[in-house]
Protein backbone atom coordinates (compact mmCIF):
# COMPACT_ATOMS: atom_id res chain seq x y z
CA UNK A 1 0.00 0.00 0.00
CA UNK A 2 1.45 3.38 -0.80
CA UNK A 3 1.94 6.24 1.68
CA UNK A 4 -1.10 7.89 -0.40
CA UNK A 5 -3.68 5.22 -0.61
CA UNK A 6 -2.94 5.03 3.87
CA UNK A 7 -3.60 8.91 3.87
CA UNK A 8 -6.48 8.13 1.75
CA UNK A 9 -7.88 5.40 3.83
CA UNK A 10 -10.29 6.00 6.15
CA UNK A 11 -9.76 6.17 10.13
CA UNK A 12 -10.61 6.84 13.75
CA UNK A 13 -8.88 10.37 14.53
CA UNK A 14 -5.66 9.37 16.31
CA UNK A 15 -6.32 11.26 19.73
CA UNK A 16 -2.45 12.26 20.21
CA UNK A 17 -2.21 14.25 17.18
CA UNK A 18 -5.53 15.39 16.95
CA UNK A 19 -4.52 16.77 20.72
CA UNK A 20 -1.10 18.12 19.24
CA UNK A 21 -2.49 19.60 16.54
CA UNK A 22 -5.23 21.85 17.94
CA UNK A 23 -2.48 22.93 20.60
CA UNK A 24 -0.46 24.16 17.65
CA UNK A 25 -3.49 25.97 16.27
CA UNK A 26 -4.75 27.51 19.53
CA UNK A 27 -1.06 28.56 20.11
CA UNK A 28 -0.23 30.31 16.54
CA UNK A 29 -3.51 32.02 16.86
CA UNK A 30 -2.77 33.58 20.22
CA UNK A 31 -5.39 31.88 22.35
CA UNK A 32 -4.05 30.82 25.75
CA UNK A 33 -3.76 27.32 26.43
CA UNK A 34 -4.69 27.05 29.86
CA UNK A 35 -5.05 24.17 32.35
CA UNK A 36 -8.98 24.05 32.57
CA UNK A 37 -8.88 24.74 28.27
CA UNK A 38 -5.88 20.91 28.47
CA UNK A 39 -8.55 19.29 30.54
CA UNK A 40 -11.70 19.68 28.37
CA UNK A 41 -9.17 18.61 24.83
CA UNK A 42 -7.58 15.65 26.32
CA UNK A 43 -10.64 14.45 27.77
CA UNK A 44 -12.40 14.93 23.97
CA UNK A 45 -9.29 13.12 22.50
CA UNK A 46 -10.30 9.72 24.41
CA UNK A 47 -14.07 9.73 23.54
CA UNK A 48 -13.77 7.01 20.24
CA UNK A 49 -18.03 7.28 20.10
CA UNK A 50 -19.80 10.45 19.68
CA UNK A 51 -20.30 12.45 22.74
CA UNK A 52 -23.01 15.28 24.52
CA UNK A 53 -21.13 18.84 26.14
CA UNK A 54 -23.06 17.35 29.14
CA UNK A 55 -21.33 14.64 29.27
CA UNK A 56 -17.93 15.35 29.04
CA UNK A 57 -18.55 18.45 31.75
CA UNK A 58 -19.64 15.05 33.78
CA UNK A 59 -16.66 13.23 33.17
CA UNK A 60 -14.38 16.04 33.67
CA UNK A 61 -15.91 16.39 37.29
CA UNK A 62 -14.83 12.56 38.03
CA UNK A 63 -11.03 12.87 37.26
CA UNK A 64 -8.22 14.86 38.51
CA UNK A 65 -8.40 18.24 41.20
CA UNK A 66 -9.15 21.05 39.57
CA UNK A 67 -12.74 21.00 37.48
CA UNK A 68 -12.94 23.47 34.72
CA UNK A 69 -16.31 25.36 34.91
CA UNK A 70 -19.71 24.56 32.97
CA UNK A 71 -18.84 27.46 30.69
CA UNK A 72 -15.48 26.31 30.19
CA UNK A 73 -16.57 23.27 28.81
CA UNK A 74 -19.37 24.73 26.66
CA UNK A 75 -17.30 27.70 25.40
CA UNK A 76 -13.89 25.32 24.51
CA UNK A 77 -16.76 22.90 23.20
CA UNK A 78 -17.90 25.74 20.43
CA UNK A 79 -14.72 27.00 19.64
CA UNK A 80 -13.44 23.73 18.53
CA UNK A 81 -16.74 22.95 16.52
CA UNK A 82 -16.57 26.50 14.96
CA UNK A 83 -12.90 25.76 14.18
CA UNK A 84 -13.64 22.25 12.53
CA UNK A 85 -11.67 20.71 15.14
CA UNK A 86 -15.29 18.71 16.34
CA UNK A 87 -17.81 17.44 13.68
CA UNK A 88 -21.41 17.57 15.05
CA UNK A 89 -22.81 13.53 14.49
CA UNK A 90 -26.07 12.57 14.05
CA UNK A 91 -26.83 9.32 15.61
CA UNK A 92 -29.38 6.78 14.27
CA UNK A 93 -31.60 7.52 17.27
CA UNK A 94 -31.54 11.18 16.55
CA UNK A 95 -29.49 12.25 19.30
CA UNK A 96 -26.39 14.88 18.39
CA UNK A 97 -23.38 14.71 19.91
CA UNK A 98 -19.51 15.68 19.05
CA UNK A 99 -16.71 13.83 17.82
CA UNK A 100 -12.63 14.63 17.26
CA UNK A 101 -11.97 15.74 13.50
CA UNK A 102 -9.58 18.31 11.52
CA UNK A 103 -10.68 21.66 9.85
CA UNK A 104 -11.88 20.84 6.40
CA UNK A 105 -14.40 19.32 4.22
CA UNK A 106 -15.05 15.54 6.46
CA UNK A 107 -17.31 12.90 6.22
CA UNK A 108 -18.10 10.23 9.11
CA UNK A 109 -18.50 6.41 9.30
CA UNK A 110 -20.65 6.00 12.40
CA UNK A 111 -20.38 2.32 13.71
CA UNK A 112 -24.64 1.42 15.05
CA UNK A 113 -23.03 -0.71 17.52
CA UNK A 114 -19.95 0.49 19.59
CA UNK A 115 -20.33 4.36 18.42
CA UNK A 116 -16.85 4.88 17.28
CA UNK A 117 -16.43 7.82 14.59
CA UNK A 118 -14.50 7.65 11.35
CA UNK A 119 -13.65 10.34 9.02
CA UNK A 120 -13.23 10.29 6.03
CA UNK A 121 -12.10 13.14 2.84
CA UNK A 122 -13.17 11.58 -0.48
CA UNK A 123 -16.49 13.11 -1.51
CA UNK A 124 -17.54 12.00 -4.82
CA UNK A 125 -20.77 14.07 -4.40
CA UNK A 126 -19.64 17.07 -6.43
CA UNK A 127 -21.65 15.12 -10.05
CA UNK A 128 -24.57 14.64 -7.65
CA UNK A 129 -24.96 17.56 -6.55
CA UNK A 130 -24.74 19.40 -9.98
CA UNK A 131 -27.10 17.15 -11.57
CA UNK A 132 -29.46 17.82 -8.26
CA UNK A 133 -29.02 21.88 -8.58
CA UNK A 134 -29.98 21.63 -12.37
CA UNK A 135 -33.18 19.43 -11.86
CA UNK A 136 -34.25 21.02 -8.54
CA UNK A 137 -33.50 25.50 -9.63
CA UNK A 138 -31.83 24.91 -5.62
CA UNK A 139 -28.78 26.56 -5.06
CA UNK A 140 -26.59 24.00 -2.83
CA UNK A 141 -24.52 25.91 -0.24
CA UNK A 142 -23.25 22.70 1.21
CA UNK A 143 -24.03 19.15 2.55
CA UNK A 144 -23.05 16.71 5.29
CA UNK A 145 -22.69 13.38 4.96
CA UNK A 146 -22.62 10.22 8.01
CA UNK A 147 -22.55 6.88 6.92
CA UNK A 148 -24.05 4.47 9.68
CA UNK A 149 -23.10 0.69 10.00
CA UNK A 150 -20.80 -1.97 12.20
CA UNK A 151 -17.29 -0.89 12.44
CA UNK A 152 -14.45 -4.37 11.42
CA UNK A 153 -13.93 -4.81 15.45
CA UNK A 154 -17.80 -5.08 15.74
CA UNK A 155 -18.26 -6.73 12.82
CA UNK A 156 -15.92 -9.85 14.17
CA UNK A 157 -17.80 -10.47 17.59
Amino acid sequence: MSPNEAMSRPARVNPEAWTNAVRGAWLSGGRRVTEPRLRVLTTVARYAAPFTAEQLYTDIQTTGDEHPGRATVYRTLEQLSSAGWLARIHTQGGEVGYAPSFPGHMHHLVCTNCGIVIAFEDCALDELLVRLAAQTNFAIEGHLLQLYGRCAECRKR
